[in-house]
């Protein structure tokens, strides 16, 4: 009674160990991909400026408009005539200048802002579709602030890359923790593991019980996991629903956390497979060590 009671003890302890190391991974997987998401949106938000040249037809633009809209790397575009432009620059640059007063006219243009998607937002990319417009007869200027734009982009890159590799290293420690794990875990049976060899049990007989105990312990350390990572996004969010507003995307997370489930299982599974196959192939004598 007392040694079973001790197994499940073993066997709970094992999971909850599994669970955590699992946890943390989801948590910096979300991080990940949270970055991804942040950085796609801040490219997305960048506005590229197409300068319309005077007495153009409002048809003329609009269809220009349509134009533009209907290429696969701009998300969207907005239309804006000389008084949104005027409106605008009271608001974003100087709200005590009235060129009305001092020209007697309105002299900024009417303009189209472009957006594009977060893949094409590249300088490099703004410069070969400031090529292709810019004998377009309707267009003045194109700009966009060159500077801003690679800064962005360079600091985007090394903060993915940092990532990337705290990522890949904690991937690491976490696979050989989990595995260490498991194979204290089979160590603790190796004599009935031996037991079963003796009376002519073969391999893939003995093996079988060991992987389905490491698949049923990955599902468990799995979904204690998830259900971890879910209630401290639950406390940060109501902490700070403003976060919650930006971060929350329910088909990205649920892909999350089912990968997170089917990672705890794969390294489960392969780590009681390499376990039970190692003490397969050691002598009697080997056993005591």
């Amino acid at each position: 009674m007392q040694s079973n009671w001790r197994s499940k003890m073993s066997y709970v302890s094992t999971a909850i160990s599994i669970a955590m190391v699992v946890f943390v991974l989801g948590l910096m997987g979300y991080l990940l991909l949270k970055a991804q998401f942040l950085s796609d949106k801040s490219k997305e938000s960048f506005r590229f400026e197409i300068y319309l040249r005077e007495g153009i037809k409002e048809v003329e633009i609009m269809q220009f408009k349509k134009t533009l809209d209907a290429e696969d790397f701009v998300k969207k575009t907005v239309f804006k005539d000389k008084d949104e432009a005027l409106e605008e620059f009271h608001q974003d640059i100087n709200p005590d200048e009235d060129f009305m007063m001092l020209l007697g006219e309105n002299p900024l243009p009417q303009n189209i802002d472009v957006y594009f998607t977060a893949s094409y937002t590249h300088p490099d990319s703004a410069k070969l579709f400031q090529k292709s417009i810019i004998d377009n007869p309707l267009v003045s200027d194109f700009r966009f602030p060159t500077d801003v734009l690679y800064t962005i982009h360079e600091n985007v890159k090394a903060i993915s890359f940092a990532l990337f590799i705290i990522g890949g290293l904690l991937l690491t420690i976490a696979i050989a923790l989990i595995n260490n794990t498991i194979r204290l875990r089979v160590y603790s049976q190796r004599f009935l593991i031996r037991t079963m060899q003796l009376i002519g049990a073969s391999k893939s007989y003995i093996r079988r019980p060991f992987l389905w105990n490491g698949i049923i312990l990955g599902l468990v350390s799995g979904c204690i996991a998830v259900i971890s990572l879910v209630g401290s996004l639950h406390l940060l969010f109501d902490y700070s629903p403003a976060i919650a507003a930006e971060l929350i995307n329910i088909q990205q997370d649920v892909q999350l956390y089912i990968a997170m489930i089917v990672l705890a299982v794969v390294i489960t599974w392969g780590s009681s497979l390499f376990a039970v196959s190692r003490f397969l192939r050691l002598k009697t004598e080997q056993l005591y060590y």
